[in-house]
């Protein structure tokens, strides 16, 4: 999957080395990143997306949508999200391909879901990876909400 790392930190006439004091990492962990060899964790995720302004849907490509949803900041939703729907943690952990055990750290904020996993929940639940994130209480993602790669 294409992210928009490269893009945002040219658009924004920005070096390598500048993102990687936002996001307080080595200039080559920020190239792993930009790179797609590493993804990075929800808070570094949050980071960019208040750094440049934009939401997550549209760092992780899912929407042309620059503008960021209103932001709060609030608890990550996956459990609330869950229980709202009535489903058990084995029929999400089957849905994404993981171990029940998996599922439930992710609900605990001790695991993360990849961005394949977590773009397939916000598409399953009809909401915004922000939302999911816990960066807006928006549910409704944007219109026109299209993967690009």
């Amino acid at each position: 999957m294409k992210i928009k790392l490269k893009d945002l930190r040219e658009d924004n006439d920005l070096f390598q080395k500048d993102i990687a004091k936002v996001l307080n990492v080595t200039e080559r962990q920020y190239r792993r990143f930009e790179n797609h060899e590493q993804e990075l964790s929800y808070n570094k995720l949050i980071t960019l997306s208040k750094f440049y302004n934009v939401s997550i849907d549209y760092i992780l490509n899912i929407t042309y949508q620059r503008k960021p949803y209103k932001r709060i900041e609030s608890d990550i939703n996956i459990k609330n999200l869950r229980k709202d729907k009535k489903l058990t943690q084995v029929y999400l952990s089957k849905f994404l391909n993981i171990s029940q055990q998996q599922y439930s750290r992710v609900e605990l904020n001790k695991n993360e879901l990849s961005y394949d996993q977590l773009i397939k929940l916000a598409e399953f639940y009809n909401v915004s990876i922000d939302y999911i994130l816990g960066l807006t209480n928006e549910k409704k993602a944007y219109p026109n909400n299209k993967r690009i790669d």
